[in-house]
């Protein structure tokens, strides 16, 4: 068999038998491999997906006992009219920081943190995709929620509204550094959720365990695919929304000013092309939680399991299509309002299908009510009621009657937290054995749910109510006689009822961490991959990757092969497998726990906030995050010694040695490197290659994510010139066309580059390192040529970005690209510099002919900016 070709044929590869008895130490092998390092450097340089998991969990748990109790001081509030409790000025922080936390902080990185954990263990793979990237992500996400906690514990807390309309939000109104915290929270946050979906994404299409094809995947994996590639299109959205803010506050942009061409509903169509997509990133992934527990409690497969996944898929799709939902109040024509109506009418239809089969499969299979079932059943009571409520608000005459009152806050507390909070509870308490090795205590569990359940619907319902008899939201009191006072008092009791409901399953969680029984490796007889292993799990995941014959593969029967064999014990080495159908394809080498994550993660923080009170920060601040970044991807000799040893396989000596890290007592030593165990018929991976080029490569799946996020604020950024020009009759603002001169020669050499851009990516998958260099460089050169030129085609621009909308959204376009030109340049810059003086392996190859792609993109991507700054004004419409 070719060394440089994946085994293809699975059921031919079934009949490879495993060779010599692996040692019984392997897992022992295994464990130290994988795991992370001890004391306080090794808590910081952390990567097992677990632990992430873990702390992301922890910290988007205690976001939400921060923005409850925030929710309780309000209520408090508002029990009694004409109350003193806080004055307007701190309601107003609380109202903004409450709605901020839990949309930003708390909803969206508490599913991705489930997900972090679940997907490698559901799809039977060791580890996720980008471990150190991960990292990466949790330390920005924890800077951000500091970043706003702090703000609000100094007095200097956002005072807009978790929406931050504008004008209010902006200059004029908003004094003080409460709305750049606020905007600055959005980059730490949206980055972060965005690293994460990639993260994610690329591990569910390339690491799934051989024979899960796609249509083999849990139904959780599905809605986790869904819910990152909507991350990818929506958040971008607020990201761009909230830098325009930004700037518009600090460096005097008119992006939200209308007396200079600006537009303030520009905000509101960028935050709710984000905002209603952000209810369902919340609730598809729910919509997973809801379907693993229906499936093990019932004891059956789901029904219509195709039918699901196509719901979660016209959920996603039609999701982006609602946004002017929002803004029936507003001038939008009325026949825009009509299609919106319709779509929020739709996407009632996927919502209704996926009910129908769990019911379906509720009413046929052999219920065990067990707590997590209890949150699962709840969901049906309170998500078709606030589904219902949804369908009327998208009626535009009733929306009008009332949308600036409470009946919107009780439907959105329907959506989200009868949607997503009672199947994430039911969640932690399914997977709580496998997350911590212990189970939840069931009578505690029992009065959490009842307390939840009951004071949810005393607190919310009578908000309908109180929004029909005309109580506005975002009031900090109002005035006795207004008939509101009793209706009130009852949801405030209702709050308090959902706060000891939420003590209890804390106290649950701290009694059963101590002495809590411990938990099987399967208590709830589930059917997928993560319950095959102990609970809690070990940092390797699985001693022997699993070979997946059907959708839930504990419940099917043994069939042969059900291991992989061949994969290294002394390396953090995995096994990816084609998108599709799940084929081995390649074993590349996975980097140990490093600290440049948490590094890098400080040098960003110091960026974004400097940048909040100096725009020089900009420019210093890049220097230390470009210094720790390539000193993060500066490939180590260690990785060329590991990666040469496993070259030279099958000696597991060798790997050893290259290692260079002491092994515990009686571990594996000088035999195969083989992780089945002895007799069992294995899939034997050891003929394919450590790393394949384009589909077949980690890095091409998330070069194609980068790609896709970059791609959504390019062409927002674009729309957003179009939106400002058909809003400005005079365009471009009175502004001369600029002049064709420098954009031109810019466009011809970034064409140009493209030529030696090629010559070396196809060098590097030739394997000729010199050629692939050479043209490196040559391609460098092009870049450098570009940006001096860019330097003049700035100095030769007809207008300042302070000066109108237009300028604004002029300098934004070159300057995004611009940005984006920099980093592939210094990119660029180190792989040439790696291929000619640094420590070399093949994967510098791979990395040569990723960052090809990348630079199509960034040529291309330059070119309908070009067409939309410099012919666009010369077209008279």
């Amino acid at each position: 068999m070719s060394t440089t070709e994946p085994i293809l044929d699975v059921e031919a590869a079934a009949r490879i038998k495993d060779g010599p008895d692996a040692d019984a130490s392997t897992p022992a092998a295994l464990a130290h491999t994988w795991g992370d390092p001890g004391g306080l450097i090794g808590w910081f340089s952390a990567i097992d997906h677990k632990t992430i998991a873990r702390r992301f969990m922890v910290t988007t748990f205690v976001v939400f006992v921060l923005a409850g109790l925030m929710a309780l001081t309000m209520r408090t509030q508002l029990a009694r009219p004409a109350s003193h409790v806080v004055g307007p000025d701190m309601y107003d922080q609380l109202f903004t920081i409450h709605g901020t936390a839990m949309m930003f902080l708390f909803a969206v990185p508490v599913m991705q943190a489930v997900a972090m954990y679940l997907i490698p263990l559901m799809i039977g793979a060791r580890s996720l995709a980008f471990p150190r990237m991960n990292a990466y992500a949790y330390w920005v996400f924890l800077f951000g929620c500091f970043t706003l906690f702090i703000a609000f514990a100094l007095g200097a807390g956002p005072r807009s509204g978790w929406f931050s309309y504008v004008p209010l939000a902006g200059p004029d109104y908003a004094t003080g550094k409460g709305s750049d915290i606020w905007a600055q929270m959005i980059t730490f946050s949206e980055l972060s959720a965005l690293l994460v979906s990639v993260v994610l994404i690329t591990t569910i299409l390339k690491m799934r365990a051989p024979g899960m094809s796609l249509n083999r995947m849990p139904l959780f994996a599905w809605a986790t695919l869904v819910t990152q590639f909507m991350v990818l299109f929506a958040m971008p959205a607020v990201m761009l929304a909230s830098t325009a803010l930004i700037l518009d506050r600090l460096v005097g942009t008119q992006f939200y000013n209308p007396s200079l061409g600006g537009d303030v509903l520009l905000w509101q169509h960028l935050f709710w092309f984000f905002g209603h997509p952000e209810v369902y990133l919340i609730f598809i992934p729910a919509l997973g939680f809801m379907s693993s527990i229906i499936e093990t409690f019932a004891r059956r497969p789901i029904f219509g399991y195709s039918a699901m996944v196509l719901a979660l898929i016209a959920t996603a799709f039609l999701a982006f299509g609602l946004w002017v939902h929002h803004m029936f109040a507003t001038a939008v024509p009325d026949l825009g309002k009509t299609f919106f109506t319709v779509a929020s009418v739709m996407i009632a239809v996927p919502s209704g299908i996926q009910i129908y089969c769990w019911l379906a499969t509720l009413l046929t299979g052999r219920l065990n009510l067990r707590p997590p079932l209890l949150f699962v059943l709840a969901f049906f009571f309170i998500l078709v009621l606030g589904g219902m409520t949804g369908i009327m608000l998208g009626a535009v005459p009733l929306d009008l009657q009332v949308h600036d009152t409470y009946f919107v806050v009780a439907h959105l507390h329907y959506v989200l937290l009868g949607g997503a909070v009672f199947p994430l509870f039911g969640a932690f308490h399914y997977w709580f054995p496998k997350f911590t090795g212990r189970m939840l205590g069931e009578r505690l569990a029992d009065w959490q749910f009842w307390l939840f359940f009951i004071g949810f619907n005393v607190t919310f319902f009578p908000m309908h109510l109180l929004g029909l008899h005309g109580m506005p939201r975002r009031v900090w009191t109002y005035p006795p006689g207004m008939g509101w006072d009793g209706m009130n008092l009852i949801a405030t009791l209702g709050a308090y009822m959902i706060g000891v409901s939420v003590l209890i399953f804390i106290v649950n969680v701290i009694m059963s961490l101590r002495r809590g029984v411990r938990a099987e490796a399967n208590p709830w007889g589930a059917g997928t991959l993560e319950w095959s292993v102990p609970s809690a799990p070990p940092p390797h995941n699985f001693d022997a990757l699993p070979v997946v014959h059907g959708r839930a593969p504990l419940w099917e029967p043994q069939a042969a092969p059900h291991a992989v064999a061949g994969l290294a014990v002394h390396a953090r080495e995995v096994l990816t497998t084609s998108a599709l159908d799940a084929r081995p394809d390649t074993r590349p080498l996975f980097p140990g726990p490093s600290t440049w994550p948490f590094v890098s993660a400080v040098a960003t923080t110091v960026f974004f906030i400097g940048s909040i009170f100096t725009p020089s920060a900009v420019w210093w601040g890049t220097v230390p995050i470009a210094v720790v970044m390539i000193a993060w991807f500066w490939p180590g000799r260690r990785e060329n010694r590991v990666a040469r040893a496993l070259e030279r396989w099958p000696d597991s000596s060798a790997v050893q040695k290259a290692v260079r890290r002491p092994l515990p007592n009686g571990a594996l030593r000088d035999k195969p490197d083989r992780n089945a165990t002895a007799g069992v018929t294995a899939l034997d991976v050891r003929a394919l290659p450590s790393f394949g080029f384009g589909h077949r490569s980690l890095m091409w799946w998330a070069t194609g994510g980068l790609m896709l996020i970059e791609g959504t604020v390019f062409a927002m950024a674009v729309c957003i010139y179009f939106y400002l020009r058909t809003v400005n009759a005079a365009w471009p603002m009175r502004a001369p066309p600029p002049s064709l001169l420098w954009g031109t020669l810019n466009t011809a050499l970034l064409l140009l580059s493209l030529w030696p851009n090629q010559l070396a990516k196809n060098a590097a998958q030739r394997g000729e390192r010199e050629r692939a260099r050479l043209w490196l460089v040559v391609c460098l050169a092009f870049a450098v040529a570009f940006l001096i030129v860019r330097v003049f085609e700035f100095g030769a621009l007809n207008v300042m970005w302070y000066a109108n909308s237009y300028g604004s959204i002029v300098w934004l376009l070159l300057g995004l690209h611009t940005t984006h030109l920099i980093t592939d340049t210094v990119d660029t810059g180190v792989l040439a510099t790696v291929l000619y003086t640094g420590p070399f392996e093949q994967k510098r190859l791979l990395d040569t002919s990723e960052n090809a792609v990348y630079w199509y993109f960034v040529v291309l991507s330059w070119l309908p900016i070009y067409v939309v700054i410099y012919f666009v004004p010369r077209i008279h419409l």
